[in-house]
């Protein structure tokens, strides 16, 4: 039997396996979290003054995160000489900053899931469910004086572990199954539908952590057990069993069951117990923003109530959250240039912790032979096998020679079809099938990452290709450039030009990345919609708005202005606004009222520095405003002002307007009316690029009392 388990878990049963368990596979399925506890992770990722002790006691209360660091710490590519499920230790020795680029990588993955509203509802009860079970299991485990309380903590978090395995797999079967039976015919239809309950799949998934104490996979297989059955077993099944119970009444009644007796503890140790569980878990629910009355338990209803307007204010975070490393350029330079193994220690971390990967290999060119290949693997020694290259009838030859992803899947009914490389590297990863991805940067190829799967995970490696590719091409850049600096005796001193031309280099690597990640996930995101005949234009105009701040960033890399595009004023004014008052209104309702000319206007400025004026002022009048907003577009096609030829358009707002004192700095770099460093320079930013492109600004209070922008572009010679 072999059973792997990450955020994506397969698990696999071979026939002759124990007879409840004949499950012959799952295929990989992403575990989620609610999006009340993934927005508040990205809360404490993004504050640069989070401590590892911080960020592991908040991803300790969520039973998937805290499954993806236990598997991930463990893996081979960490190499530890003894299992781990300390969570503070895992997070200080991945390193925070890894740490908090897996928890955004698993927040966009879940955004971009699409989970439907079952979904979401399943999930936001389980994790209380699990919350609550795991607090009152520590707490049982105290007044008794056992010695590991926090085995039961973990027992209690996972109780439930094979529900959310089945559930991400099967939710439609088996959404119909926990909401029409009882707990024993839950168990009694698991058995009979997949041949296995969720207990037993639980605790079968942990025994295969090599950092989890039996004793806690058996708490978890038989906390459904009878009274009877648990009696005189181990104490942790009995705790276990008895926080089971506590914790499905309160997450239901948010009271205690008068009509429940502990067999463990006295009526006022229980009634001490109920005191601090509830006090604990009141406190997880403020920390996530939950608002609960005076002297009320958070319940299942609580959650179900945010559920949507959490999942909108995550996607608000993912949005803004720019400081993602997706491959930390400076890692890559301390590692030496002509070491590959090195690299894939680094690249299987960040494969386990990105995207749950945790078999493959890297096919790297040979320094003393470049007419081969070599195999380096993780946790293997001695001397790697090497492949020629001109071995062409091999897939992943032919992926490194053609610098295209391709499938290894040789032949099972006759192998000997397949070449013997391709079954060697197979064998190697111990899968079925790989997937070969190139390592390119621009033209150059260095080798290939071959990643292993089974036959059913490969719709979803598929769907994961392009973001890993994107990851292996910034993983190139950085390896080059290291190489190149090293040859250039970069270890001297520089120049202080040097130095800052260097650091700015660094700033633009590090804000590719997301913006490469994210338009991966637009990518995905259109598919999506061609595939359900829905319109994309939103979706278009976010992709143009991502390449639009790709193209700032690289024309302030190379100090150039952006090149002209073809700009009609209407019809940016119509693409753009409703987007951008969508992604800046956060809780508001905001009316747009159109007052646009019908004829359209041809303007003699760049699509980047457009876009961006109106990003500033829709945001500015956006936040001008209170909740039920409103704000006036107009255009008009043709101005004549002092013989120059301009096309107007205005955006207005029914905030309170522009004090005097304000409006004496108005676009004044750097100043602001708002708390915090950085903020308030948007009108500085439309000022100076209004200015560059020979454009004018002014403000006035509109009738209503609120605050009126109305700017002159010059209209394109053509027209």
């Amino acid at each position: 039997m072999r059973l792997t388990n990450n955020d994506n878990i397969e698990v696999m049963y071979e026939l002759g396996s124990p007879p409840k368990s004949v499950l012959e596979s799952m295929e990989l399925v992403r575990l989620p979290s609610p999006p009340h506890i993934l927005s508040k992770l990205l809360d404490l990722c993004h504050d640069p003054d989070t401590t590892a002790s911080e960020l592991a006691a908040f991803i300790s209360i969520d039973t998937s995160l805290t499954s993806k660091l236990f598997i991930a710490i463990n893996s081979p590519a960490f190499a530890l000489e003894e299992p781990m499920n300390d969570l503070e230790q895992a997070v200080t020795l991945i390193g925070p900053e890894l740490v908090k680029t897996m928890a955004l990588t698993t927040a966009i993955q879940q955004l971009f899931a699409g989970l439907i509203e079952t979904q979401k509802q399943f999930v936001c009860n389980f994790w209380l469910d699990s919350l609550y079970c795991a607090v009152f299991a520590r707490d049982l485990a105290i007044a008794l004086n056992y010695e590991k309380p926090h085995d039961a903590y973990l027992a209690g978090l996972f109780h439930d572990f094979g529900q959310i395995v089945f559930d991400a797999k099967y939710h439609e079967q088996y959404h119909k199954i926990l909401s029409e039976n009882t707990e024993d015919e839950i168990l009694a239809r698991e058995n009979s539908k997949w041949g296995i309950s969720h207990p037993e799949l639980g605790a079968c998934v942990m025994e295969q952590w090599p950092s989890i104490n039996p004793a806690i996979a058996d708490a978890v297989r038989f906390h459904h057990e009878e009274q009877e059955q648990l009696e005189g077993c181990d104490l942790l099944c009995q705790i276990v069993a008895e926080a089971g119970q506590m914790a499905r009444h309160w997450c239901a009644e948010g009271k205690i069951d008068t009509n429940w007796q502990s067999r463990l503890v006295t009526n006022k140790d229980l009634k001490d117990i109920y005191m601090h569980v509830k006090d604990k878990v009141t406190q997880v629910g403020k920390s996530l923003g939950i608002s609960l009355p005076r002297a009320r338990c958070l319940t299942h209803d609580h959650l179900s109530r945010d559920i949507e307007k959490e999942t909108l204010r995550l996607a608000r975070k993912i949005r803004d959250a720019s400081l993602i490393r997706v491959i930390n350029p400076e890692e890559i330079r301390r590692t030496a240039p002509d070491a590959p193994a090195q690299l894939l220690l680094k690249v299987s971390r960040e494969m386990q912790l990105f995207f749950s990967i945790s078999d493959m290999a890297l096919l790297f060119h040979d320094p003393q032979d470049p007419e081969h290949l070599i195999l380096h693997q993780v946790a293997h020694s001695g001397p790697a096998s090497k492949f020629s290259l001109k071995n062409s009838k091999s897939q992943m030859i032919r992926s490194f020679l053609e610098k295209k992803e391709l499938w290894i899947e040789p032949d099972l009914a006759e192998p000997k079809k397949s070449p013997i490389a391709d079954r060697q590297i197979i064998r190697r990863l111990h899968h079925d099938i790989a997937l070969s991805l190139p390592i390119m940067h621009e033209e150059q190829s260095l080798g290939t990452v071959v990643i292993g799967c089974h036959k059913t995970q490969k719709n979803r490696l598929e769907k994961l290709s392009n973001i890993i590719t994107n990851y292996l091409e910034n993983l190139a850049h950085s390896w080059l450039q290291a190489r190149q600096d090293a040859s250039l005796g970069e270890v001297q001193e520089e120049r202080p030009e040097a130095t800052g031309r260097n650091d700015i280099d660094k700033l633009i690597h590090e804000i590719s990345n997301p913006l490469s990640v994210i338009g991966n996930y637009i990518d995905i995101l259109k598919s999506n919609a061609r595939e359900t005949g829905e319109s994309s234009q939103e979706i278009d105009v976010l992709k143009n708005e991502l390449q639009r701040i790709r193209n700032i960033v690289l024309n302030f890399k190379e100090g150039e202005v952006a090149g002209e595009d073809t700009v009609f004023l209407n019809a940016e004014l119509e693409g753009c606004i409703p987007l951008y008052v969508m992604s800046t209104s956060e809780d508001k309702e905001v009316q747009i009222i159109w007052q646009l000319d019908e004829q359209d206007a041809e303007l003699e400025i760049g699509q980047d520095a457009f876009r961006q004026i109106l990003l500033n002022l829709v945001k500015n009048a956006v936040e001008a405003q209170v909740k039920d907003a409103a704000i006036i577009v107009s255009s008009h096609h043709f101005v004549n002002l002092a013989g120059n030829r301009y096309a107007q358009f205005s955006i207005s707002d029914r905030g309170h307007g522009i004090d005097a004192k304000t409006l004496e700095n108005l676009f004044s770099p750097g100043f602001t009316t708002k708390e915090g460093a950085g903020r308030g320079l948007g009108l500085s930013v439309v000022g100076e690029i209004i200015k560059a492109w020979n454009g004018q600004i002014k403000y006035m209070p509109n009738d209503v009392g609120g605050a009126l922008f109305e700017v002159l572009i010059p209209l394109s010679i053509k027209q």
